[in-house]
């Protein structure tokens, strides 16, 4: 088999991948859900941290790459992301493997969904169903979360309110609200999309740690992203 005829290969496995992800048509990730404890207006203190630790998670200007594995019906892909923050640009993320850009978008500062580049590989739908989303939940935090009680195992639990779909998010805190740990996406009570928050890392010029890793599991698909460098300085 030629080169030609193996990216064609390649590209066609990867498009049917993601179709059958997408259409739901594989086993779905099933999760289960902790006991909350409700809220006893105690915890005001580690409540305000974990508000603070949160929107200042992240830099307000910055570029980022990351490495990302995707899989789905027992299948592997692995890309690259270019992220590009600043506060009057929003945003800007392209997704590029050994075939080349695979989606480009950009999440606007008022919140509104830009697709740059669409491919055979990321419709247009699945760009703004998937990508902005994943987007959207590890990178871009609510603008307010309100307490809704503890774990068990002391972990403080904060929930941002229900979009016009009734998805709600709940977002879990170690139990100072010093460390974002995890993030559940719910709908009619029933968790379907949660990341875990992990392997927090001190990138070069950066006052904090950040996380650095993040594994996804949503609907019929998970996804293994990683940091691989961060930089506040002014990118081309």
């Amino acid at each position: 088999m030629n080169t030609a005829r193996l990216l064609l290969a390649k590209w066609s496995l990867l498009a049917a991948l993601l179709a059958v992800a997408a259409g739901g048509c594989a086993t779905r990730n099933h999760f289960a859900d902790s006991v909350l404890l409700p809220d006893d207006g105690r915890q005001s203190e580690a409540v305000q941290r974990a508000q603070h630790t949160l929107t200042r998670l992240f830099p307000a200007r910055y570029h980022a790459t990351q490495h990302a594995i995707i899989t789905a019906v027992g299948k592997q892909f692995t890309c690259d992301g270019l992220l590009a923050v600043a506060p009057d640009q929003g945003h800007h993320l392209a997704l590029a493997s050994s075939f080349g850009t695979v989606t480009d978008l950009r999440v606007t500062p008022n919140g509104r969904t830009e697709l740059l580049k669409v491919t055979p590989l990321f419709r247009a739908d699945w760009s703004r169903d998937y990508v902005a989303r994943d987007l959207r939940c590890l990178f871009i935090p609510p603008a307010r979360l309100e307490p809704a009680g503890r774990f068990a195992d002391g972990r403080l639990v904060l929930r941002a309110a229900p979009d016009r779909a009734g998805v709600g998010a709940v977002f879990v805190f170690s139990a100072d609200g010093s460390r974002w740990q995890e993030l559940d996406l719910r709908r009619n009570g029933k968790t379907f999309y949660r990341a875990t928050i992990g392997r927090y890392v001190k990138f070069p010029g950066l006052a904090a740690e950040v996380p650095g890793e993040f594994d996804v599991g949503a609907e019929s698909y998970r996804l293994n992203l990683r940091l691989t460098s961060l930089t506040t300085e002014a990118q081309p």
